[in-house]
């Protein structure tokens, strides 16, 4: 058993693994979800940040879509690349704390836990913000302890980089003074660490520069999406939601265990190895547990809690209950397979698919739904192409042929609501045809602004008999 946990088998589990989510991407026959549309678009009109996010997922996409083309794997594949990469951080910060055994089963619990391996197959900012956890982590350890320049500057490099992937990157740094004070005050001592904080800054600083010059419009969405600035208002129901969802995205055996250590102190704190892994996991839970309970929080913004999570769970139930860890790993592993083939397994024990049964709903029917608008808005070649709603314009303009990268957000209040209407003037457009295509039929509000209006189709795209997809297609004249 020992000879076949090594590095050289953990790395070729792993790369078996990538293969086989592509090939369960191809399997689940699924159109891109909006943001993952929306984030190509950004890939097309590159800059230092966007509405909601920093710019690294705009630059990566731009990458694998260059390299695979503008499908629907040269969008997706990086986000199980990097979770690839983030599992054998895992594998090796689990190495540096403990022992080559554990971190074989630390890397492989982690790449097979139901949130992982659910955001394997979904492109989103989630993906490299847990790599450059992963990486900065892995690096912060390694300069505590050997105090190596080199180690210093990685670790700075993955902050600086996690920050340009996604703003919770931040915590991180809670949880270095969280760690420095309880157990390293010497480090505070050190030029190497200010350095390494110097540098990760300076590597955030284009997107806090392009913030500036968009009146910190990103900060401005954070902290509508937080509700920081309405503090007299709780959900519990919404708080007990989020960390109910926690046992999917971690597993059940593992999520359980994790809730008991963080109850049991006097176990994390006997040695100063679970300390650090407790003290880089559970502020970030904290923190989005929080969000939760002011307003609302997805189920995976917790996913970096998960990385130092996984290293302490393992190392515990390897040493107390090797039955469980392996139980958990299992049953881990049983809901993945749920998740990639929950289509085919409905099919076989002959359940029909409906709007209620079937969480796949939001990436189906994208693609048909632009193959029917194509006759039509091809009749109008010059023709400028507007969208009243962020969704259906993210989906049409990856899925239309040839896509139309110039289409403009209708947003006569120009208030900034989303990327597309930072870029949209429809003034510069005056005494023009427009095809308008609308989600519903609700044209009232849209034609006072508009001399002629003229209904060209209502396209329908049946998912189940109880779930369709429909856009209306309108000609109108300033």
């Amino acid at each position: 058993m020992d000879t076949k946990l090594t590095f050289k088998n953990f790395i070729g589990l792993i790369f078996l693994l990538f293969l086989f989510r592509i090939f369960a991407l191809k399997i689940m026959k699924i159109d891109l979800f909006f943001d993952e549309a929306y984030y190509w678009y950004w890939s097309k009109h590159l800059a230092w940040g966007y509405y909601s996010k920093p710019p690294f997922i705009a630059f990566i996409i731009k990458i694998f879509t260059f390299v695979i083309g503008d499908n629907i794997y040269g969008v997706k594949i990086a986000s199980n690349l990097f979770y690839s990469l983030s599992a054998i951080y895992v594998y090796l910060i689990t190495k540096e704390l403990f022992n080559e055994k554990t971190a074989f089963l630390s890397g492989i619990a982690f790449i097979t836990l139901p949130g992982v391996s659910y955001l394997s197959e979904v492109i989103s900012t989630d993906a490299f913000l847990v790599f450059f956890w992963s990486f900065t982590l892995y690096y912060f350890i390694k300069a505590l302890k050997n105090d190596k320049w080199i180690y210093w500057i990685l670790s700075g490099i993955g902050g600086g980089l996690g920050l340009l992937s996604k703003p919770t990157m931040i915590i991180f740094v809670l949880s270095v003074v969280f760690y420095l004070l309880i157990d390293s005050k010497k480090t505070f001592k050190n030029k190497k660490f200010y350095i390494s904080m110097i540098l990760a800054a300076v590597i955030y600083m284009p997107n806090l520069i392009w913030n500036y010059h968009h009146n910190f419009i990103m900060f401005d969405q954070i902290e509508d999406i937080s509700k920081i600035h309405n503090n007299s208002h709780f959900h519990p129901k919404k708080f007990f939601e989020f960390i109910s969802a926690q046992f999917g995205v971690f597993g059940p055996v593992f999520f359980a265990v994790y809730l008991y250590l963080t109850f049991k102190l006097s176990y994390i704190f006997s040695k100063k190895e679970y300390k650090l892994l407790y003290i880089f996991s559970i502020p970030f839970l904290g923190v989005i547990s929080l969000q939760a309970l002011l307003e609302r929080a997805n189920a995976n913004w917790a996913l970096p809690t998960y990385i130092a999570a996984t290293v302490l769970v393992v190392y515990y139930l390897y040493q107390k209950s090797k039955k469980w860890l392996y139980i958990g790993i299992g049953f881990n592993v049983f809901l993945t397979l749920i998740i990639y083939f929950y289509h085919p397994i409905m099919y076989t024990l002959g359940i029909p698919l409906t709007k209620k049964n079937d969480f796949y709903k939001r990436v189906l029917g994208w693609s048909a739904l632009a193959n029917k608008i194509e006759p039509v808005i091809t009749k109008y070649p010059h023709t400028k192409i507007i969208f009243n709603n962020r969704e259906l314009m993210s989906e049409m303009i990856f899925y239309l042929k040839p896509q139309p990268l110039n289409a403009q957000l209708f947003n006569p209040s120009k208030k900034i609501i989303n990327q597309f209407a930072i870029s949209t003037n429809l003034n510069k457009y005056k005494h023009q045809n427009f095809l308008v295509l609308l989600k519903s039929n609700n044209i009232g509000y849209i034609k006072k602004y508009f001399k002629q209006c003229l209904l060209l189709k209502k396209v329908k795209v049946k998912i189940y008999k109880d779930f369709s997809r429909k856009t209306y297609i309108l000609n109108f004249r300033t």
